[in-house]
């Protein structure tokens, strides 16, 4: 009979797993059943509750993955797919609003290196400054679209956005406009984003490693407030 040091029970099953090599001197179980790898302990710590709004809190201030990871003694790996998970049940702001002005524009950045480049188009209220819808990809009329496609369902009194002409075929001529600082909120908005998202800084070389991950951590930037505890 085989002893309990080749054997474990399956978490996911709670069949038998049998020993299968070692990650970093850890002795690591495979499971016939599930086909699923384990291991009897981690040295990493697991996420709680309160570790959710931390890593919601650490990454709208701006921290990467791995400053993250440091901080919170959560592996690196943990903590990414934390961030990817937590986007995926943060819902976007639904609003009610009808006749506001929004304003529109295109935040160029990179994925990986210098040689991807990507755009964060996204709108604002001209009046809350809260952001209503965003995209990440390249500047295409098909991502800048599903912006405009938002705005135009709140029944919008006039969006304003620079003079690229992708704007004058998906905005109604009648309340679309370029005029000169018509589109100053979110131009420095647009600031605020290149330095409070260490990815989108000028001048840096911690690019988002996928356009996936960008678009996790944005949506927790602009709707994930309401997971920070009171006072954060």
């Amino acid at each position: 009979m085989c002893s309990l040091l080749h054997l474990m029970k399956c978490e996911y099953c709670d069949q038998i797993c049998i020993r299968k090599g070692f990650v970093r001197s850890v002795q690591r179980f495979y499971c016939k059943n599930c086909k699923r790898y384990q291991q009897s302990s981690y040295t990493y710590t697991r996420c709680s509750i309160n570790d959710d709004c931390l890593i919601v809190k650490l990454n709208n201030e701006g921290m990467s993955g791995s400053s993250i990871s440091r901080i919170t003694g959560i592996s690196k790996t943990h903590v990414m797919n934390k961030i990817r998970m937590l986007a995926d049940t943060t819902n976007m702001v639904m609003t009610n609003e009808c006749g506001q002005e929004y304003e529109v524009d295109e935040l160029r950045t990179f994925v990986g290196n210098k040689k991807n480049e990507c755009w964060v188009m996204y709108a604002i209220n001209k009046t809350t400054k809260q952001v209503i819808d965003f995209a990440v990809g390249r500047r295409t009329k098909e991502n800048i679209r599903k912006v405009i496609d938002t705005l135009n369902k709140l029944h919008p009194k006039r969006i304003f956005s620079d003079q690229l002409n992708i704007y004058s075929s998906l905005i109604d001529r009648s309340i679309h406009s370029t005029r000169g600082y018509g589109i100053n909120h979110i131009e420095r908005m647009n600031l605020n984003l290149r330095k409070d998202i260490k990815c989108l800084n000028r001048k840096t070389i911690c690019y988002a490693k996928s356009e996936m991950m960008l678009e996790a951590r944005l949506n927790l930037y602009f709707f994930g407030k309401e997971r920070m505890p009171v006072g954060a």
